[in-house]
């Protein structure tokens, strides 16, 4: 009866393993968005790639064909290492081997009563058998992954050292985080946060390998929904760190400002989450701490910001839409042409009265003096406010 039920088994096995294609696709719709996640640590071509692989080599040991199960296991074990290395939670990926024993499971009940009742006693009958491979598997792929986790060195060291330092631990870890980042007392460094959201999030390693290429030392950690980084300055700047991220900005990179101590890592972290905070949400971009201050100090002080904003321009924001963006592009084009009615008049293409009669209207209805120049950081910084909560035209450019 046993070897009856093997056959079965084998027979379906055989039947199903040219679909483990679409049953890989079918486990990555149950497990995406539940666990994994395009925020997560494995990207979505990756996961399906392992389930394909571990899904075939379970299917190809139960039809008993091709190459060993020794060799058929190399695709768990290599799963194993992998998610240990991308530090995804053994946890996660015990989740989803679960549900690939189902996914399996139903396909090959699907499959069975073509040939009569006996074909499905046959798949009753052995599915011991199908959950004791699926358990082989498993067990192979967690071994690997602990073993990986073991002897990770370096990387999972350094992992231990960077959430030490964001969460404010840097005197448990400061003679280490020195060595492995680089960073003897009193060298400088920025904190670096990268939004890991997008199509195709780009991996840490390639950003760490582009800038060791220029002669900057980083390391990365992934937190909710980013990378942050540690970035050794030496002679280099923030803001040109951001233009050397800038080719791999596929969402939004914030940079802080220049750091020295290590106990200023978790400061320098809401730093850069300032500056990534100031970029519009919709595309990539990248920016340091230093080069959008009034835009930061006014996201750290909402309360303000809309105070400053409806102080500074409240009448102009009541009227029509055409009305209002024509005195506020109008203003702002005239204080970054430093005063000149003429310079404006060319950059809005209209004669220069016609600027003057803005400005005119902008003073009466706020009774801000603008000959004054001490009044002028006052309006670009509320230009800067409007700009950034859409509630302008985006092609108003304040900075």
């Amino acid at each position: 009866m046993v070897d009856t039920a093997d056959r079965t088994l084998a027979a379906l096995a055989s039947t199903s393993l040219p679909r483990a294609p679409h049953l890989a696709d079918d486990l990555v719709e149950q497990v995406w968005g539940d666990v994994y996640t395009l925020d997560g640590p494995v990207p979505k071509d990756d996961l399906r790639r392992s389930c394909q692989d571990n899904i075939e080599g379970i299917l190809t040991t139960l039809a008993g064909t091709g190459p060993t199960p020794e060799q058929l296991m190399r695709a768990a074990r290599a799963t194993g290492s992998r998610r240990a290395h991308q530090h995804c939670p053994l946890e996660w990926v015990l989740h989803a081997w679960r549900l690939g024993g189902q996914v399996m499971w139903s396909d090959l009940a699907e499959r069975t009563g073509a040939e009569g009742p006996e074909q499905l006693r046959g798949l009753l009958d052995s599915a011991g058998r199908l959950w004791s491979v699926t358990e082989r598997f498993c067990t192979e792929m967690a071994v690997s992954y602990h073993a990986q986790e073991a002897h990770g060195g370096t990387d999972l060291r350094m992992a231990t050292i960077m959430d030490a330092l964001l969460d404010g631990r840097a005197s448990e870890v400061r003679t280490e985080a020195e060595h492995l980042l680089d960073l003897g007392r009193g060298r400088r460094f920025a904190v670096a946060v990268a939004e890991t959201s997008g199509e195709r999030p780009v991996s840490p390693q390639r950003i760490t390998n582009a800038l060791r290429r220029r002669g900057i030392t980083s390391a990365w950690r992934l937190r909710t929904g980013c990378q942050v980084g540690i970035v050794a300055l030496h002679d280099t700047e923030p803001g040109e760190i951001a233009t050397m991220l800038r080719e791999f900005a596929v969402a939004r990179v914030g940079i802080s400002s220049a750091l020295t101590a290590l106990l200023e890592v978790g400061a320098g972290y809401r730093m850069a989450m300032l500056a990534l905070s100031t970029l519009p949400a919709d595309r990539p971009g990248t920016v340091a701490l230093d080069e959008c201050l009034p835009d930061a100090l006014a996201l750290s002080s909402p309360e303000l910001a809309d105070r400053m904003v409806d102080v500074t321009f409240g009448p102009v924001l009541a009227l029509p839409a055409a009305e209002r963006d024509e005195l506020l592009t109008a203003v702002s084009v005239w204080i970054r042409s430093a005063g000149s009615t003429l310079r404006a008049a060319k950059s809005l293409f209209c004669h220069r009265n016609t600027v003057l009669n803005r400005l005119r209207r902008m003073e009466s209805l706020t009774h801000l003096d603008l000959s004054d120049v001490t009044v002028w950081p006052q309006v670009l910084l509320a230009l800067s406010i409007l700009r950034r909560e859409g509630r302008v035209p985006e092609q108003l450019d304040t900075r």
